[in-house]
């Protein structure tokens, strides 16, 4: 199959979300709790509501052309298959190394208590990610078929979609491991839990799956079009259908398990992507164009797992740095301004990080790979080995 095109709306949109990820954290924060009253702040949360369904719709942009790009690789179970099966049981175990409460096995096996455990196994977004993407890739392993691999993905988007309500549930989550009731809802403090999390990943990619192919075949603009009037029915559809007085679910919370505000959400995100590649035709031929779509942007959407993680770090504080972070130094302390000079400096930061990785990455592929063996190998170690 043909070598897929680097479509640059698509790492735009992405830059977009990280961009949008990084200031509602930064400014969360540190700003006051005084400051958060007016219309304003109720906007600035509305939006920022979408920045984590679409990281995970973006992911599945990347899983898409990986898979489009590498198609006989896919269906085989040799080295390149277990390689990206790897990648993404590691994208998991990161998710959970990032919560741990001591750099010591010992330590946590034996002083860990009920609530660290509990912090321990909630779902992230990278362990929705990486249990997400370990799915599709058996499930196109075994159906070896891209047309019943879509309608597979299809009905897992909507069997997620529509399971969430029953399954934010005490009484599911009382029957069920500690660790598979944090995956599945997020009742015990998830905040990615894999209901109804992986149905945007799903979402992302099936259309960029969708888009790949009506590109290949010069039908790209029909698509978007059509992308977009999706998108317009799925936020009108949810609006609507939530006003219908009837009760279908034995628990149903609006902002987090309602299917209507998850479609409502997808079909924001549909137009978001229409529009950035409006945005993107509107710009190819103008001699300002990389004002417009600015080199750092894109660079951060291409690197945005590492600057997921590096952000996390350097906000939040992890076991190396429990008060050397920004949440400890400035949290909730600072009013409008100070937040917005912290925001932004703070965005300069990991756009910095971002083009230097990328540089690295790009120029020094050998030695990227052992910086990253060396970075495990080196926490493997200290994790395995520390008393303390």
């Amino acid at each position: 199959m043909s070598k897929p095109q680097r479509y640059r709306f698509l790492d735009l949109y992405r830059g977009v979300i990280v961009l949008l990820m990084l200031e509602g954290h930064a400014l969360r924060a540190v700003l006051e709790e005084g400051a958060r009253e007016g219309w304003w702040f109720v906007v600035h949360e509305l939006v920022h509501g979408i920045t984590g369904p679409g990281f995970l719709f973006g992911a599945g942009f990347a899983f898409a052309i990986a898979t489009q790009r590498r198609w006989e690789e896919a269906l085989r179970l040799g080295h390149p298959f277990r390689r990206r099966l790897w990648r993404s049981v590691l994208i998991v175990l990161i998710g959970y190394a990032l919560h741990l409460p001591y750099l010591s096995l010992v330590k946590t096996i034996s002083e860990t208590t009920p609530e660290q455990w509990n912090a321990f196994l909630a779902f992230d977004a990278l362990q929705c990610i990486g249990l997400a993407l370990i799915a599709l890739r058996i499930l196109l392993l075994v159906l070896r078929d891209e047309g019943l691999f879509t309608r597979a993905v299809l009905v897992l988007l909507v069997v997620c979609v529509y399971s969430t309500p029953f399954l934010w549930n005490e009484g599911v989550s009382n029957q069920l491991p500690k660790w598979l009731a944090q995956a599945v809802n997020g009742l015990n403090g998830s905040f990615f839990p894999l209901f109804p999390n992986a149905a945007y990943l799903f979402a992302g990619t099936l259309v960029s799956w969708r888009f790949l192919r009506r590109a290949q075949e010069g039908e790209e603009q029909i698509f978007m079009k059509n992308l977009g009037i999706a998108g317009i029915l799925l936020i009108l559809g949810g609006y609507l259908l939530d006003l219908i007085p009837v009760t279908v679910y034995p628990a149903y919370d609006f902002w987090y398990t309602s299917p209507n505000y998850f479609w409502m959400k997808l079909g924001t995100l549909m137009l978001l992507l229409v529009g950035l590649w409006e945005f993107e035709n509107a710009m190819r031929h103008r001699e300002d164009r990389d004002i417009w779509m600015p080199r750092w942007l894109i660079v951060l959407g291409v690197e945005s797992f590492v600057v997921y993680i590096a952000h996390l770090l350097l906000l939040y504080g992890w076991i190396l740095n429990p008060t050397q972070n920004l949440t400890v130094l400035w949290g909730l302390k600072l009013n409008l301004l100070e937040s917005f000079l912290v925001t932004v400096g703070f965005i300069g930061l990991m756009a910095l990080l971002a083009k230097a990785w990328n540089y690295v990455k790009k120029q020094h592929p050998v030695l990227m790979q052992g910086v990253y063996w060396y970075l495990g190998i080196l926490f493997v170690y200290y994790f395995v080995t520390n008393p303390w």
